[in-house]
């Protein structure tokens, strides 16, 4: 009876973890504004995808700046496209690299 009861008391934790530990795994990861960054693409040949501006390999015109649409509440909802939230129904919004929520400074009197 103490043989099981260590027993127990020994894979019964271990089992715990090893479930959290998966349950941890199954997160998604969403990225953040800081590892944003500005990706250009060709108007002719949407495939074409650069991290820096320049000229298209198969046609020679200017790379232009991709937009990426996002949902304020649910910034895992990404769109190439402007429309609206499929969770909550807001707007989508433009995403841009240097976009930071600015505080107002009011000063009290």
């Amino acid at each position: 009876m103490k043989k099981v009861i260590l027993l127990l008391f020994i894979v019964l934790p271990t089992a715990y973890t090893g479930f959290a530990q998966r349950e941890k795994m199954k997160t998604k990861e969403v990225k953040t504004d800081a590892s944003f960054q500005k990706t250009y693409t060709c108007p002719m040949h949407p495939e074409v995808l650069s991290n820096k501006p320049g000229k298209c390999p198969k046609c020679g015109m200017s790379l232009i700046e991709k937009k990426i649409y996002t949902c304020p509440m649910h910034p895992d909802v990404v769109s190439d496209k402007p429309g609206t939230c499929p969770k909550c129904g807001m707007e989508l919004i433009e995403k841009t690299a240097t976009a930071k929520s600015k505080k107002s400074k009011t000063k009290k009197v």
